[in-house]
């Protein structure tokens, strides 16, 4: 999660907005969201997307980028040369990612439903 607080630390100060203000539009003290934002605190899936609505930005988006920096670019590897070795902790965030993105998706999809 140290990407996702460095994201938004980068876009809430590209928009010029202190922490105290996405923290009162949070409903949470500024030391809440400064934790946040140093990743000294892990914040839920809705508390991320409270965070990216706020600040105005696609969180899918934000977690795809954090999922193809985790798996590396596939687009560079080479069939003949197999696949590297993974560390039980990146197989493990790469997955929990995955399914983070799955509900997304699958929130997304039952919202364009109900509109159709």
């Amino acid at each position: 999660m140290k990407d996702f607080a460095k994201s938004i630390r980068k876009i809430r100060s590209d928009k010029g907005y202190s922490q105290d203000y996405v923290a009162m539009k949070l409903n949470i003290s500024t030391s809440s969201y400064s934790k946040i934002e140093r990743g000294q605190t892990d914040p839920s899936l809705s508390r991320m997307k409270q965070i990216a609505e706020v600040l105005e930005f696609d969180l899918g988006e934000i977690l795809l980028e954090k999922l193809a920096l985790t798996i590396g670019n596939t687009n560079d590897l080479n069939p003949s040369e197999g696949y590297s070795f993974v560390m039980r902790k990146e197989f493990d965030e790469s997955l929990r990612l995955i399914l983070e993105l799955q509900r997304k998706i699958a929130e997304l999809s039952a919202k364009l439903e109900q509109r159709g």
